[in-house]
């Protein structure tokens, strides 16, 4: 179910969900996916917001851990794709003034958004307004400073990445340290789609561990304090 019409979109919402049905596409989400999991802990008992929910490629995972989960987007023809995938609200919002009152969800969860808005610490403050004390807000992001990144340099510099703003391990933990305890993951070390991938998979995420400035997904965990 979506609620609000919203505005016409510029992105073509088709061709962006099909890139996870790529060969890239398809390893990228079952490592991201993972890692988000580890982030969110277990949510049988959890009311979950998914914001910047796209496709509903996540948030069709997290609904099915999940209580209850709301979707939301600013982007009408994403969530037109996404209404297909979940059983459950879609809401059309402003991604700066979230439509819900204080406190309201226990995990809140955001991929791949702060690139992409126009102030991203307010952004986090209203996830974290939103997220009761003692819950958890998990932000998702793509790290320039990884081999993925190195690999993708010319298209980093193409629309619409060339107005994304790709934060660094620094930026990232900054953004969450004014509201709790915070962690860092990262994963997905591989630069793009290669053949023997999957057989060297273990090892790649391993060294992500070890080293995780170079993994291109980051995930951040705030932890709101216990009241």
């Amino acid at each position: 179910m979506i609620t609000d019409p919203g505005n016409p979109s510029p992105w073509d919402a088709a061709a962006y969900d099909e890139w996870f049905d790529a060969p890239w596409g398809r390893y990228a989400f079952r490592i991201e996916r993972a890692t988000l999991e580890r982030a969110t802990g277990p949510l049988d008992r959890r009311r979950v917001l998914d914001v910047r929910c796209g496709t509903g490629r996540f948030t069709s995972d997290l609904a099915e851990r999940a209580k209850s989960l709301v979707g939301l987007d600013f982007d009408p023809a994403v969530l037109s794709v996404a209404a297909r995938r979940v059983q459950a609200p879609l809401l059309i919002a402003d991604t700066h003034r979230l439509p819900f009152p204080a406190g309201l969800f226990d995990v809140s969860v955001a991929m791949t958004l702060c690139e992409f808005v126009d102030d991203a610490q307010h952004v986090v403050a209203e996830l974290v307004r939103v997220t009761r004390p003692g819950g958890r807000v998990v932000v998702g992001a793509l790290n320039r400073r990884s081999a993925w990144g190195a690999a993708h340099r010319r298209r980093l510099r193409e629309p619409p990445w060339s107005t994304a703003h790709l934060f660094s391990r620094r930026e990232l933990h900054a953004l969450g340290r004014p509201y709790g305890r915070v962690r860092l993951d990262a994963a997905l070390i591989a630069p793009g789609a290669f053949v023997g991938l999957e057989t060297v998979r273990p090892v790649l995420e391993r060294i992500g561990w070890i080293c995780p400035k170079i993994g291109a997904f980051q995930v951040l965990t705030i932890e709101r304090p216990a009241p």
